[in-house]
């Protein structure tokens, strides 16, 4: 595919990283020629210095060549002009990223949807949902959701108090929740594992699993015994990411959120119903102490400042929080903080934007792409067309590449697990895991 980004910020070289990957072919546009430098020193990109928005910029990219146009600078009306003038050029895919939520609602006349946008997303948003996915399940190194809900994907580390711990899965006790689940990848040792029947769970692995959220979270009560469910979730930050979690979990555990400036409270405490609104500095030891934080508590650090935000869930950990997280804006950061275990889970707006980008970016039939933060494999979500040639076949006798699984299959709104006997049916959406190196073959086979 051909593929205009405009804006060469952290979101678009996380998308132009990726897409590259994917051997398509990229064009970024940027007004400032540093970004562009940055971007195309370690990529193998074309570079355009100009407005986006700008159609004198987009005729010189050919812009009306394209197959798709990804528009993810800091403006929203350029990202939203630029996805229009795409559209006028006949360009079939259109994404834009805003800022602003109030673009994400739809009213008479003005969905941006039906003015021939194909996506609008907000990367605050998105990395909301990502947060409360993992406050849903604790212990999860990672989790989300796909199939509008139906389907969970989580991932947790493997220790000695773990049922799994060196045992393959048919020899655990609890066959009821393994056969439940899927369970799709492991990481060990920053490798890929792809499992199988004989595979044996060892301590320090990262378990991928895939299954019906109620039946994820029960797996995960029993396989993770030392992790008890969160009381009390503690939220530093009342900007629009810190309220958008409180709206999201404040009806599911007891809330506290603290936000130092007055008028931000105010608004924050007209917008939320159940949560407690502290004005307070979460630097300061008082306002942990007001906040009640206690050992079955979740802080999640979501201001605007990386270093804040790292200190904040250090206090939060010396106080006795059970969980910190933190939102870090500098992409450089992340590996930095993970590899020092500094907090519990890092989430990054730019890596949350990606996922929800390559999620769309697949054909119709490939509907789902997602980037899991630490693990080098994706989802694939396919639909079987009508006459297809695995029409009527068992799972077990689809020739699936050793680095592939297929996770779980949804019929009809239910979700099936996906076990060898299952036979695919025309109009089936099937979630399949595999390396990046075997998406060419499960195209082969299910498109």
């Amino acid at each position: 595919m051909r593929i205009v980004i405009i804006g060469a910020g952290n979101a678009g070289r996380q998308l132009a990283q990726r897409l590259c990957e994917e051997k398509h072919s990229v064009v970024m546009i940027d007004r400032d020629p540093h970004n562009l430098a940055q971007a195309e020193a370690g990529l193998d990109i074309l570079t355009i210095c100009g407005q986006g928005s700008n159609p004198l910029v987009l005729q010189e990219a050919h812009v009306e060549k394209c197959d798709l146009l990804i528009a993810v600078t800091d403006n929203d009306e350029v990202n939203i002009l630029s996805c229009l003038f795409a559209h006028a050029a006949g360009v079939k895919g259109k994404i834009a990223r805003v800022t602003n939520p109030d673009f994400l609602s739809s009213t008479n006349g003005y969905d941006l949807r039906k003015m021939g946008i194909d996506l609008v997303i907000n990367q605050k948003h998105e990395c909301a949902r990502e947060v409360f996915n993992m406050l849903q399940i604790p212990g999860a190194q990672e989790a989300f959701d796909l199939f509008s809900g139906k389907v969970m994907v989580a991932g947790f580390a493997v220790n000695t108090m773990s049922p799994l711990f060196d045992r393959t899965p048919a020899e655990c006790d609890r066959l009821d929740l393994m056969q439940s689940v899927r369970v799709i990848a492991i990481r060990r040792n920053n490798e890929l594992v792809v499992p199988h029947g004989n595979t044996l769970f060892l301590q320090d692995d990262v378990v991928y699993l895939v299954g019906k959220r109620q039946d994820v979270a029960n797996f995960f009560l029993w396989v993770q015994p030392d992790v008890a469910p969160f009381e009390k979730v503690i939220i530093a930050g009342g900007g629009d990411l810190g309220l958008m979690l409180a709206k999201c979990i404040e009806n599911e555990v007891d809330t506290v959120l603290l936000e130092h400036d007055e008028e931000r409270a105010k608004f924050c405490s007209m917008e939320l119903h159940k949560t407690l609104i502290l004005r307070a500095d979460a630097l300061t030891e008082s306002a942990l102490e007001e906040s009640g934080l206690h050992d079955k508590t979740a802080f999640v650090a979501l201001t605007g400042d990386d270093e804040g935000n790292i200190m904040n869930c250090l206090m939060a950990q010396k106080k006795g929080a059970s969980f910190t997280a933190t939102q870090i804006t500098r992409t450089d950061f992340i590996p930095v903080v993970e590899s020092l275990y500094l907090v519990n889970r890092v989430v990054s707006p730019y890596i949350s934007t990606a996922n929800a980008i390559l999620h769309w970016l697949r054909s119709k039939k490939v509907r789902a792409a997602s980037l899991l933060h630490n693990l080098p494999g994706e989802l694939l979500d396919v639909v079987i067309a009508p006459n297809h040639k695995i029409d009527g076949t068992c799972i077990k006798d689809i020739r699936i590449p050793s680095t592939a699984i297929i996770a779980t299959v949804l019929r009809e709104g239910e979700v099936m697990t996906a076990t060898g006997d299952l036979q695919l049916q025309a109009e089936d959406r099937v979630l399949v895991f595999c390396h990046p190196d075997a998406v060419k073959k499960i195209r082969a086979i299910f498109l």
